[in-house]
């Protein structure tokens, strides 16, 4: 029996042949039990049925199938990914259709091998397959690539919105998710990539952290490209205490420490807690201010909330008493240096090996500038009540100067 004689004996049981296949598969693959029925039914055996029927179609006319002809099946393979079929679980479908064609096609043909060339006819299924199989993949591939991006785009469409404070259910609906009712507003900034990599590797940690994202619960991010805002969904009973200072304790912090492993950077962020979708802005302003004064104090990379920074919080609050504690430190405005040795000082817990190492100065030169600051402000950074009153003053004098306020601004 030739090849045409063969295809022409399988044809009328190509149904017959699909429905085993299709059964073999919700049997062995997990991922297809899943699947409604009307996709079993429908979809999953007409796919099944069209590649048994266009193999043996092209193994009647001795030829490979044209584009075309695979159009079908390759869109069909594409769908799976939005049906959340793995990659592996699709491309299984045709190595098992396959086996299953062949005993059945074997049987179907008078009980042996005898009856057509075993050789001839594995070469041929195998041909069929290296046509289709690379290109479902490549279909599957773009699909679930472009999936990502619309679920990409849904969380940022939905994050803005909420940052806006705009109504926000239909949004949800439209996109087909379901929000939190409480949300942590992460603000996060990723520091310059060591060695001074350019573009190119910024947009490498960016995507390592879109994928990390894509990983978790559905966080709603907005990205940019030194960090960005994460809307990090809090369990219902949920604590989102202050906890220590950097606290890794919490749903953010965790969520911050996986992005500081993927990126291979230690980031430095603040969050605030939104009870109600109405609440995100006010939250996402806080988380804000509080990460402005966690870099402009230098505190190191880590988590914080406005209570790991009140006291500083409250310091920097424009008015007469942060001008008024700023001055302390206005007979220094014009000696740069002393500013920079309090401010080294106080960094290093008022330790002197500490802060003479920072300044590469000796420990004698730094007793010196430290005498000239009590001598110019009245205070003594070595005396623990004035050490308490020099700190909150560079605080409140660093502040000032930034808002172009305040003493020796």
């Amino acid at each position: 029996m030739d090849e045409s004689g063969f295809a022409a004996v399988l044809l009328p049981r190509v149904g017959e042949i699909a429905a085993a296949t299709v059964a073999h598969l919700t049997a062995e693959i997990p991922a297809y039990r899943l699947l409604p029925d009307r996709v079993i039914d429908g979809d999953l055996l007409a796919n099944a049925e069209a590649v048994l029927r266009l193999f043996l179609t092209t193994l009647a006319e001795d030829r490979l199938p044209a584009a075309p002809e695979l159009a079908a099946p390759v869109a069909w393979g594409a769908e799976r990914a939005r049906d959340g079929v793995p990659l592996e679980a699709v491309l299984r479908v045709y190595s098992l259709g396959a086996s299953e064609a062949w005993k059945l096609s074997l049987a179907a043909a008078g009980g042996g091998a005898t009856q057509v060339d075993p050789y001839l006819l594995g070469t041929r299924l195998l041909g069929f397959l290296g046509e289709v199989m690379p290109k479902v993949a490549v279909a599957y591939v773009r699909e679930q690539a472009d999936l990502d991006w619309e679920q990409r785009e849904d969380g940022r469409n939905l994050a803005d919105v909420l940052l806006a404070g705009r109504p926000v259910r239909r949004a949800a609906e439209r996109y087909g998710r379901t929000l939190a009712e409480r949300y942590d507003v992460v603000v996060f900034r990723l520091p310059d990539a060591p060695g001074g990599a350019g573009a190119g590797a910024g947009a490498g940690v960016l995507r390592a952290v879109r994928s990390e994202l894509d990983r978790g619960p559905q966080v709603l991010a907005t990205l940019k490209g030194e960090g960005g805002v994460l809307l990090v969904p809090l369990a219902e009973e949920g604590g989102a205490g202050p906890g220590p200072r950097g606290s890794r304790s919490c749903t953010a912090g965790r969520l911050l420490a996986r992005l500081d492993a993927v990126t291979g950077l230690r980031c430095i962020a603040a969050a605030s807690t939104a009870r109600e979708h109405t609440a995100v802005p006010r939250a996402h302003t806080e988380a804000c201010e509080v990460l402005a004064l966690a870099e402009s104090l230098g505190r190191a990379p880590g988590l914080y909330r406005l209570a790991d920074l009140a006291v500083e919080y409250q310091l920097v609050q424009p008015g007469p008493a942060r001008d008024a504690l700023a001055g302390t430190l206005a007979p220094l405005a014009e000696q740069p240096h002393l500013l920079c040795t309090l401010r080294e000082f106080v960094a290093s817990g008022y330790r002197r090996a500490e802060a003479a190492h920072a300044l590469t100065v000796h420990r004698n030169t730094l007793t010196y500038r430290l005498g000239r600051i009590h001598v110019l402000t009245g205070y003594d950074a070595t005396d623990p009540a004035d050490a308490r009153r020099l700190a909150a003053a560079l605080t409140a004098y660093e502040a000032a100067r930034e808002t172009g306020r305040g003493a020796g601004a």
